[in-house]
């Protein structure tokens, strides 16, 4: 018997529901998956859906991934995460020739599938969404899920077109460039140069800001917040949260700097806790830290302790938040020098900025 599933997001069913209802299906053994690009945001949601959906079946679970280079779109970090994933690997659309044009591609490699197998069923899901947070759940996409039996066909048409569609699967993962260490080094090292960060192509996880008022940041300072994996500031005169005696550890930061964390640029009310951040200081010990909207309109960071998870003190001192995976991030105090190298980088960018209080801060 066939059955089929339908997207019609974001209002009904997104793509993340018609993934999550197939690996939650028995004795899913393999996922295929060819992708135009991927994004953290959609990388990081994408596998927490389908993990949590399998269980403990999930590390077993066979997982190829194809995807491109094409024009930069894809985030090197969500590759390093499909790497690092169990039962993972992962293969690059015609790899050498957009690494020997700086990233435009021969011919673009452009599809949204997703090909699940158990013992007793194929499963296929096509539609128009990337793995981007926008494309799995809140954009405006569609698309159509069916699956059909491997033993005792009784839709003989169905059957071929999923055997056709996983033909074309294997034809492409020939021809793929199976990715490693060196070419995801080349790869990033192409979308952290200057050209790329100054000017980066759009994904679909590239919103306009609903922040409209004075010193907003406009649709590409929020871009390169997104796709720039150093972000530092100076702290002035940290609050003293903790006690009038104690050194504290809230920093205020510009309103949407949230971006750079992996948070949407979505407008909330004051007094709104956005979620948390991975972090740890030069100790090397990872911890949770809150983020959330003050009602000062600024977005405030939690960092770790003064004199326990973190330096002596924050105040005064040049903060470096250091992207290491889309989830987590290593802090760094810098000296006047480092300030100055920072400052430097961003400015190559125009991506550095100041705020109404004289604090600069910047992305590089």
């Amino acid at each position: 018997m066939i059955q089929v599933d339908y997207i019609a997001q974001p209002s009904s069913r997104t793509t993340l529901d018609a993934i999550g209802r197939i690996a939650s299906s028995a004795n899913v053994k393999a996922m295929d998956v060819a992708a135009a690009y991927i994004t953290s945001g959609g990388v990081t949601d994408l596998v927490k859906r389908t993990s949590v959906s399998m269980g403990g079946g999930w590390n077993g679970l066979e997982k190829r991934w194809i995807t491109s280079f094409d024009y930069c779109r894809t985030d090197p970090e969500a590759l390093d995460v499909l790497l690092t994933i169990p039962s993972s690997s992962v293969r690059i659309h015609d790899a050498q020739f957009c690494l020997d044009h700086a990233g435009w591609p021969k011919v673009p490699f452009h599809p949204k599938a997703f090909l699940f197998r158990s013992n007793l069923r194929d499963y296929v899901l096509t539609g128009s969404g990337n793995i981007s947070r926008s494309g799995l759940s809140r954009g405006i996409e569609a698309g159509l899920a069916i699956d059909v039996k491997r033993i005792g066909v009784d839709e003989p048409t169905s059957s071929a077109a999923v055997n056709e569609l996983r033909a074309w699967f294997s034809r492409e993962w020939k021809r793929a460039t199976p990715l490693n260490a060196p070419l995801l080094a080349r790869y990033s090292k192409l979308c952290e140069s200057v050209p790329n960060l100054k000017s980066p192509v759009p994904t679909e996880d590239d919103l306009a800001s609903s922040d409209s008022g004075s010193g907003a940041l406009s649709g590409k300072d929020l871009q390169k917040l997104r796709v720039c994996r150093h972000f530092w500031t100076q702290a002035g005169n940290i609050t003293k949260n903790r006690g009038p005696h104690l050194p504290g550890n809230q920093l205020m930061m510009k309103r949407l700097t949230r971006v750079f964390f992996g948070f949407n640029q979505t407008a909330v009310p004051e007094n709104t806790l956005l979620g948390s951040v991975d972090m740890y200081f030069d100790t090397g010990v990872t911890g949770q830290y809150s983020l959330s909207y003050s009602d000062n309109k600024m977005d405030k960071l939690n960092l770790p302790v003064p004199g326990g998870d973190g330096p002596p003190s924050y105040d005064n001192q040049c903060l470096l938040f250091r992207r290491m995976t889309p989830k987590v991030f290593k802090l760094t105090l810098g000296t006047p020098a480092d300030r100055a190298t920072w400052l430097k980088r961003s400015k190559a960018i125009d991506g550095d900025f100041k705020m109404t209080s004289g604090r600069e801060w910047g992305v590089f």
